[in-house]
């Protein structure tokens, strides 16, 4: 088994529960028995109907259900299995979810939060929310910066030759900054929350961590103190951050003149993990927004950004969209 196999095995194992968690929710909730139907067709029970299509898109990465422009609907085979009285969904949403998961996960008594946000997508708190515990946020950017150390390599050599300083928005504690610093040897401000940047390991003087709030661009670094950046770098901030907000944010990049922005993300249709990603981002994240490839793209093209490239970075997980203005 070659390495590219063994990784994506070890993905599939690992993240399989994602996409478990997603159908026996389904089951418990008897979503199929609606279908077909579009996500604003569940709106009388579920309020946010991209939070319903990020779960219906995992649901479609394993095959249970399809779309059709913009209705959802089953194979016939699914059909059969799962939608009715006495079907498999009883047993999956009874037994299994309800009574054996609970036993191998949280224990008996917890409940299901997908299930939760699904009937009221105001429960949940975010990123800020769950960081205001310092000793949370610590243990979460430990593991996060372990694991983005491969893929910050591969995002700094696909960017564009950077000719200054590199803006890097919610970069936690500065693991793609720290491969921007090594393979294009320009400085890197990072810019997140102040439990975040508190607790950064140390690092040379190429990369500084500024406490602050990706989504405010009064708390970057200004051009009044001597900073012009020539990209800017937002790995995994869209599926942290509310849907109302991505368009602004780039808005406030383009009025700092930035010559491109990359874009590093769950993005659904863009692999069998990147969906189910996006969903366990949107349980927690308020108004959570899942994207597309084309979506993002449109969104740099509007704003005068030229998409040169959109390649994947963890197979099956994450792309990288750059945009680059002439």
């Amino acid at each position: 088994m070659d390495l590219t196999a063994a990784a994506r095995k070890v993905n599939e194992t690992g993240y399989g529960y994602i996409a478990s968690w997603a159908l026996l929710t389904a089951c418990e909730q008897r979503l199929f028995d609606r279908l077909p139907a579009s996500s604003a067709d569940l709106t009388d029970t579920y309020p946010d109907p991209d939070l319903v299509d990020t779960w219906l898109h995992v649901l479609a990465e394993q095959g249970f259900v399809e779309q059709k422009e913009a209705t959802w609907q089953m194979p016939e085979s699914m059909e059969r299995l799962l939608v009715g009285d006495n079907s498999y969904a009883d047993y999956l949403g009874g037994q299994i979810l309800q009574q054996m998961a609970p036993r191998m996960t949280l224990g008996v008594g917890e409940t299901n939060v997908l299930a939760d946000v699904l009937l009221d997508p105001d429960s949940r708190v975010g990123y800020e929310g769950w960081f205001a515990d310092a000793a949370e946020a610590e243990a979460y950017q430990a593991s996060q910066y372990a694991g983005s150390l491969g893929p910050a390599k591969a995002i700094a050599a696909s960017l564009p030759s950077p000719d200054g300083r590199v803006l890097d928005l919610g970069g936690g504690w500065g693991a793609v900054a720290r491969s921007i610093v090594k393979h294009h040897d320009v400085d890197v401000d990072v810019v997140d929350l102040g439990a975040v940047v508190d607790s950064a390991p140390p690092v040379n003087d190429r990369v500084s961590f500024v406490s602050g709030n990706a989504l405010d661009s009064a708390t970057w670094p200004t051009d009044t103190n001597g900073v012009q950046y020539d990209g800017a770098v937002l790995s995994y901030l869209f599926s942290s951050i509310p849907g109302d907000t991505h368009e602004p944010l780039l808005d406030d990049l383009v009025e700092r003149d930035v010559r491109w922005i990359a874009i590093h993300d769950f993005m659904v249709g863009s692999g069998a993990h990147a969906a189910a990603w996006s969903l366990q981002h949107a349980v927690f994240v308020p108004d959570h927004r899942s994207r597309s490839v084309d979506e993002l793209s449109s969104m740099l093209d509007d704003r005068g950004s030229e998409v040169e490239q959109s390649s994947t970075v963890v197979d099956e997980m994450t792309t990288l969209v750059i945009g680059c203005r002439s």
